[in-house]
């Protein structure tokens, strides 16, 4: 291949692949966080009719390492950035430093207002189901309820 057509390639694939990706990256944490937050509340739920609710909110990780926010923070940026720009320079380094960085600058800047509208569009999504979840289970217990309270009326009858 020639030049141009690599060159082509290197900008292209960039800007279809990473909006997909980060869409990829949103729909996977919404989903653990969805998941750790359920595991939590049950997990609370259990101490409260256990009678402990002194640990109730608070969440142990057996065998996990005690890390700072900081350093947690830090390597979430770091290896994504190192990883972006290693990909650059081998992709674009015979081409020059300058190509190189002129790239690796300007590529996040062109996709920073996309992954911001998929973020949107992907969060609004996350409520939604989330909603649609707590309402089919308030619909669930209302029936239990409902259920209950005309078995108790039967019982009063039979019992006359």
């Amino acid at each position: 291949m020639e030049w141009p057509v690599v060159l082509a390639l290197v900008l292209v694939i960039p800007i279809i692949l990473f909006p997909a990706a980060l869409v990829w990256y949103l729909n996977i944490g919404g989903i653990y966080a969805a998941i750790m937050k359920a595991r939590e509340r049950r997990a609370a739920r259990r101490e409260e009719k256990a009678g402990n609710p002194a640990i109730v909110g608070r969440r142990v990780k057996a065998g996990a390492p005690a890390i700072g926010r900081a350093t947690r923070i830090a390597l979430r940026i770091a290896v994504p950035v190192g990883i972006y720009g290693l990909l650059i320079w081998f992709l674009l380094g015979s081409f020059g430093w300058e190509v190189a960085l002129a790239v690796g600058l300007a590529t996040p800047f062109m996709l920073i207002p996309v992954a911001f509208v998929w973020y949107l569009n992907v969060s609004g999504l996350y409520q939604v189901i989330r909603d649609r979840r707590q309402r089919q289970r308030r619909r669930a217990e209302r029936i239990i309820r409902s259920r209950a309270v005309g078995t108790a009326a039967e019982e009063r009858a039979l019992a006359e």
